[in-house]
Order: C-alpha cells, then sequence, then structure tokens
C-alpha cells in the first residue's frame, strides 16, 4: 500500500470521517431493514482471544450443511466497504454458503484506515481473522477449512492469514497482495485466485498482483486470476458480477460443504 499524494493526512482523514458519517446514518437504516425483512443475515459474535468480534452471517435458511467463507472488507471499512462487501455476501449466500461479513477493525476501534492506521494494527487484524476463522469452525462445529475473500486491505490480511493455515481452504484475493512485500512471511498456501484490475492506482497491479502470481507457484501450488485490463481500484458492477460469479464457482471446486 502506499501513502495518497499531494494530501495532507490529516485533511484526508477529516474528510474520510466526515464522509462515513454521512454514510453510518444510510447505512445502519438500511442494514436493520434487510435483516428483517429477507431473514437470511444475522448478527453474530465470534469469540477471540481479545474479545468478541461482530460478523454479519449470510446463510440460505434451512439446516443443510454448507462452506463457511469469510469476507473482509478494504480501509474502508464496513461504513464505506460494507455495501459492496454484503453484496459479495448475499450472492456466495444465495449460491448455498454461510458467508460472513467480519467487522475486524472492531478490534483496535477504527471506522476508516489510512496507510499508518494500516501498518500499526495489521499484525492485529491478522490474528483476528485467524482467531475468527478458529471460532467460526467451533461455532459450527466442523473442522472442515474455510474460505476467505478479502479485498484491498482485506485481500492483504487473506493472504497473511492463509499462510501456514490448514483451517483456510481456498482464497480469492481482490486487489490484494503481500503485505509490505514481505514474501518471506507467506509460507504454504491454500488455492489462490487473485482478482485484479490493471489500472489499479492504489494497490497497483505490476507491485502487487504480477509478484503475488509469481510467489504462489512456489508456494503450494500455480494460482488461478482475473485480471481485469480497464479496472482500477473500485470494479464497476459489470466487473463485480463477474468477480462473485468466478468466486462462487472457485469456492465450490475447493470447499466441501460443512
Amino acid at each position: 500500500m502506499r501513502h495518497p499524494r499531494n494530501v495532507s493526512y490529516a485533511m484526508m482523514h477529516r474528510w474520510i470521517t466526515f464522509r462515513a458519517t454521512l454514510v453510518a446514518i444510510v447505512f445502519v437504516t438500511t442494514v436493520s431493514q434487510v435483516t428483517a425483512t429477507n431473514g437470511v443475515s444475522v448478527r453474530v459474535q465470534l469469540p477471540t482471544s481479545a474479545g468478541p468480534v461482530p460478523a454479519e452471517l449470510f446463510q440460505p435458511q434451512g439446516e443443510s450443511k454448507r462452506p463457511a467463507i469469510l469476507v473482509l472488507h478494504g480501509a474502508g471499512g464496513t461504513i464505506l466497504d460494507g455495501p459492496e462487501m454484503r453484496r459479495v455476501a448475499r450472492y456466495l449466500a444465495a449460491e448455498g454458503n454461510a458467508a460472513y461479513v467480519l467487522h475486524y477493525f472492531n478490534r483496535t476501534g477504527t471506522t476508516v484506515a489510512l496507510d499508518g492506521t494500516m501498518t500499526k494494527h495489521f499484525p492485529a487484524w491478522r490474528e483476528t481473522v485467524r482467531e475468527s476463522v478458529v471460532a467460526i469452525q467451533q461455532l459450527r462445529g466442523n473442522s472442515e477449512p474455510i474460505g476467505i475473500y478479502g479485498y484491498s486491505l482485506g485481500g492483504f490480511l487473506a493472504i497473511s492469514s492463509a499462510s501456514e493455515n490448514p483451517r483456510v481452504g481456498a482464497v480469492v484475493a481482490h486487489a490484494g497482495g503481500v503485505w509490505n512485500g514481505r514474501e518471506d512471511r507467506i509460507g504454504r498456501m491454500p488455492p489462490v485466485l487473485i482478482v485484479h484490475g490493471e489500472r489499479d492506482a492504489r494497490v497497483p497491479f505490476s507491485r502487487y498482483a504480477v509478484p503475488l502470481q509469481r510467489l504462489l507457484a512456489t508456494r503450494g501450488r500455480k494460482p488461478e486470476t482475473l485480471f481485469f485490463a480497464n479496472e482500477g481500484h473500485r470494479f464497476t458492477p459489470a466487473a463485480m458480477a463477474e468477480t462473485r460469479a468466478a468466486a462462487v464457482k472457485f469456492f465450490r471446486r475447493h470447499l466441501r460443504p460443512r
């Protein structure tokens, strides 16, 4: 990740905080209505060493066993990235999965994160993700590996959290990569689908997606890729629809029903 150019840290923080406050008003109302009307999402608490972490669980109604997938937002948190991550989770649920949108920023009291915040709290968030994987397995009473879908910062966390972690069975890394380029900290990996826009200015394609593709080929198996020549960091609706469909097919191949 890189620092924004030509904008002071303080000004950027004030602008993001103001925008997040406005979006939060709409967000709270919308989530309450969706949960109350369609009956497919519930709020759960996942126990971790730092206390319970909330997650929004989306899954089909019924008691049948199904794969579990953790969905990780980016630096915009659940306020700014939440709507898109919920669309991902709903799509995964509609295709027979249990999808957990994890509020991992709660561990550090973060709303949105700039580069300094990400550098400071990345280890704590990584630990939260890894412990949430364990919590989901325990709550579901099944030790089969689960999947992780991570966007941007969440993609970096997904890669880091899945390293040498047999509890993770598959990863979709969307606009992510290896945190701080520390390839020495990435060990054996599960199957990975790399999703990236070649015009991404925030997480540049050549700096992150290309090295990740090369690295993963040496850490277990050759990764699958879905690259978009004309997409940036935030995808268009059409590209997101293609990404969601590809994620479903990828997880279906690599995760067992639970």
